[in-house]
């Protein structure tokens, strides 16, 4: 189906295939259509149908309530076209950047999974041919029988791979989440696509590190230090990552990170910070040269920064109350510019 998209005198123009999402077929067609979490929770891939007929995909998405009804508008992530169609998009058209990578679907299938702890698996998700990605980005899964899309950020990196690595918290009512603990899911086919995400580390661009994560969201900061790792990046850069858990027994990826920590002493520092132990609790050895504190994690990373911290690039993963409770204060209290804060809102 061809999709028009009117936007300032210029028409941007693509082909959906059947039962295809029109935020995916616009974005494998390289327009850099707006999106957030891709998948029906934020609203920020907002369109308004002129022309066509659509099928509008989950009624109760939550990005529903952003809406507005009286101008046809609905989310591209989710619809998909009956007939040719013609749509404006509110937001702005970004162009990509010159290094960007083009999202594809791909046929994958999972391998190798693992409890990292009472509630996180660890699987790998295998393709037939390498694709590159961004430290940083994530991909959309979908399991068959499931209706839509869950994302989920790689926690490894390399500059060309056919495995991807992730994690997953299990929670309720979640459909992927039912489905992946439910039973052994080795080899089972899956459909992905990506890569997605603005939450990304370029090493050319020569900033410090500042990095904010709680739970799951841990998984692309991973991906960002694997990548740092590689190219000696704190041989000569400053990163610092505060890591949000429960307990002591939440920890994860403690071996990975003691490694990275004892590679680059001077410049990386890893402390975890547990908001449900009491400040006379210690935790385990294994924790070995990562340092620990107690409470909310943005407020631990908030309380190390200076004021108008410079050259200093920010990222924060995890639930959205935690990038909200951060964002504001990053501005207001440490003075970071907007565009030196990256996260990507699909929680």
């Amino acid at each position: 189906m061809l999709i028009e998209i009117e936007k300032k005198g210029q028409t941007h123009s693509f082909e959906a295939a059947p039962e295809e999402k029109l935020l995916f077929a616009g974005l494998r067609a390289g327009i850099s259509l707006p999106y957030e979490c891709s998948t029906g929770t934020c609203g920020s891939c907002r369109a308004r149908l002129k022309e066509g007929d659509l099928d509008f995909g989950w009624p109760d998405a939550p990005g529903h309530k952003n809406l507005k009804a009286e101008k046809n508008e609905f989310l591209m992530c989710q619809a998909t076209a009956k007939t040719a169609c013609k749509l404006g998009v509110p937001s702005k058209i970004e162009p990509f950047r010159t290094d960007d990578l083009i999202p594809l679907h791909h046929q994958a299938t999972t391998s190798n999974l693992s409890m990292l702890s009472s509630d996180i698996l660890r699987f790998e998700v295998k393709l037939d041919t390498p694709i590159s990605f961004h430290a940083g980005q994530f991909f959309v899964l979908k399991a068959p029988g499931i209706n839509g899309y869950r994302a989920y950020s790689m926690v490894n990196y390399e500059a060309s791979t056919n495995t991807l690595e992730f994690i997953i918290k299990q929670k309720q009512y979640g459909s992927f989440t039912d489905w992946i603990f439910s039973s052994d899911r080795v080899n089972n086919d899956i459909e992905i696509f990506g890569p997605l995400g603005k939450a990304t580390f370029h090493p050319d661009e020569n900033h410090d590190l500042v990095m904010i994560a709680g739970g799951s969201g841990i998984a692309g900061l991973m991906s960002i230090l694997e990548h740092g790792c590689k190219v000696n990046y704190f041989d000569s850069h400053k990163a610092s990552l505060y890591f949000g858990i429960r307990t002591w027994d939440d920890m994860i990826f403690v071996e990975r990170l003691n490694s990275m920590v004892k590679r680059f002493p001077i410049n990386l520092s890893v402390q975890m910070v547990a908001s449900q132990e009491s400040s006379d609790s210690r935790p385990p050895e294994s924790i070995g040269k990562l340092s620990h504190g107690y409470g909310w994690v943005h407020e631990a990373a908030l309380n190390s920064m200076t004021l108008g911290q410079e050259n200093t690039m920010a990222y924060i993963a995890g639930p959205q109350p935690l990038v909200d409770a951060t964002i504001r204060p990053l501005i207001t209290e440490i003075q970071l510019a907007s565009g030196m804060i990256r996260y990507d809102s699909f929680s």
